[in-house]
């Protein structure tokens, strides 16, 4: 059976965070949201199915005021996933290298089914800014709230 990310759960309430996002000062309440919709979304929906919050100040109770600051995660199936869609090199248990895919996972050197640190950090940030590089327009003609930005379906948002 093939694994996708239609069938898991990578609802997490906290998350280490990998990538900052600042929007503009200006921008528009019904673009952020329609951004985090599309970050969050499910792949099959045309989203990166990634872990998404604000930057919250020190206490971690509140947003920092008047910032646009936005923090990006993946849960570690996500990563996982991510690292064979990328086509990422690892090393197996055989010192050969080659890409690695989720359904030979248990083949790679120093992966453990309860293991966080198989990918490093600047792989994980890797993977965290190709899915969002590759978020496509599907049926949005515009980006909510600025109707003079035109979209096209399959275009890089």
């Amino acid at each position: 059976m093939r694994v996708t990310l239609s069938t898991l759960d990578t609802c997490e309430s906290s998350f280490t965070p990998l990538v900052v996002i600042e929007l503009a000062q200006d921008v528009k309440e019904e673009t952020k949201e329609w951004l985090k919709n599309k970050i969050i979304a499910k792949k099959k929906d045309g989203g990166a199915q990634l872990l998404f919050r604000p930057l919250l100040n020190k206490y971690e109770k509140e947003t920092i005021e008047n910032q646009n600051l936005y923090l990006v995660g993946a849960s570690n199936i996500r990563l996982l996933l991510g690292a064979e869609a990328v086509g990422l090199v690892k090393e197996c248990t055989d010192a050969a290298m080659r890409a690695f895919t989720y359904r030979t996972r248990h083949n790679f050197k120093g992966f453990h089914d309860n293991n966080d640190d198989f990918l490093t950090m600047a792989e994980c940030q890797f993977i965290i800014k190709h899915e969002l590089e590759n978020l496509r327009a599907r049926d949005e003609k515009m980006i909510p709230g600025y109707p003079q930005a035109r979209l096209y379906p399959g275009k890089s948002l």
